[in-house]
């Protein structure tokens, strides 16, 4: 069974791992980033860019839709991960164009 802090992880981005408990009405940070990003507005992810884009080529856009829809800024670690011919092979082979398009 995962803990939070492994689901926190396998999120797409810190603003998106962040767990409301019902217990005690708090919301819990467990990647210890993800309150102050959203604070700072900031787009980073809960693991190195690479894995995290490698594993969801999605998460590419979803990270300039949300750069567009709030004006976050984007981590430069995301930047850098973007030039890896990698994260655009798994671009082209697992997000269709149409996909794309939306």
């Amino acid at each position: 069974m995962g803990t939070p802090l492994t689901d926190a992880l396998r999120r797409d981005f810190t603003i998106n791992a962040l767990f409301y408990n019902i217990d005690t009405s708090e919301v819990e940070d467990w990647t210890e980033k993800g309150i102050s990003d959203i604070h700072n507005k900031i787009i980073r992810t809960p693991l190195d860019p690479l894995v995290t884009f490698k594993d969801d080529p999605l998460r590419v856009l979803r990270c300039f839709r949300f750069k567009a829809r709030f004006n976050f800024s984007i981590d430069e670690l995301i930047y850098s991960s973007l030039k890896n011919a990698e994260v655009h092979e798994a671009l082209r082979h697992k997000v269709s164009k149409e996909r794309v398009g939306i």
